[in-house]
């Protein structure tokens, strides 16, 4: 059976989930519903809530791999579809799933996969590359996954009528928001790898300029 750590951060033979692995999984379905927590909403810009969840999708593929990521973005939408106030300002239930921002509460589970897709490739070693030379390119598809579905689940809700009222509203306003939450996410991604994951070090030092952590 795979170590509960090595299984948290990288790509493995096993696919036994272990204690660590789902303990992971539920702090970063967790940490979503926080970060759901911290939102604004400018009328005079867009009627999208401006939150820290994209932050918590990336971090949670950088840090956790493909499965685990992804298996905690299913978690969230799990709680929030059974009704558990995990969703921003406290909102619950399939409403919300069904409602404007729908889309990109779907789109979660997918960029954060495409996320820990490349942090495993990143973590197996086999090229002398940076980890966040894997990582922030596939930080901006799983960007690009979240506004995609975004601005469908905005049409599909009759908020707009057009493809390109969808990315004027639910889109250019996160842009640069969203481009600094990724890099955030990629620097607490090298350092907690570093820290808890011994088969993340190497990569993440290779990211700071090191050879060892």
């Amino acid at each position: 059976m795979a170590s509960p750590v090595s299984g948290a951060g990288q790509a493995g033979g096993d696919d036994t989930m272990t204690v660590r692995d789902m303990t992971l999984v539920a702090l970063f379905a967790a940490l979503t519903a926080v970060c759901a927590q911290v939102s604004l909403t400018l009328p005079f810009v867009t009627s999208v809530p401006f939150t820290l969840q994209v932050f918590a999708v990336l971090a949670a593929g950088a840090i956790l791999g493909a499965r685990r990521a992804f298996l905690s973005q299913v978690v969230y939408i799990l709680l929030g579809g059974a009704g558990l106030p995990v969703f921003a300002r406290l909102h619950g239930g399939t409403a919300v799933l069904m409602g404007p921002t729908g889309g990109y509460l779907w789109a979660y589970p997918l960029a954060a996969l495409v996320v820990g897709g490349a942090a495993d490739i990143a973590a197996q070693g086999r090229e002398r590359k940076s980890f966040l030379t894997y990582v922030y390119p596939a930080m901006g598809a799983g960007i690009l996954v979240i506004y995609g579905l975004g601005a469908v689940g905005l049409i599909l809700a009759g908020v707009v009528h057009t493809l390109p009222r969808a990315v004027q509203v639910g889109v250019l306003p996160f842009f640069w928001f969203d481009l600094l939450k990724a890099y955030l996410a990629g620097v607490v991604a090298v350092r907690v790898r570093s820290a808890i994951l011994p088969a993340g070090r190497e990569a993440a030092g290779q990211s700071l300029g090191h050879t060892h952590p």
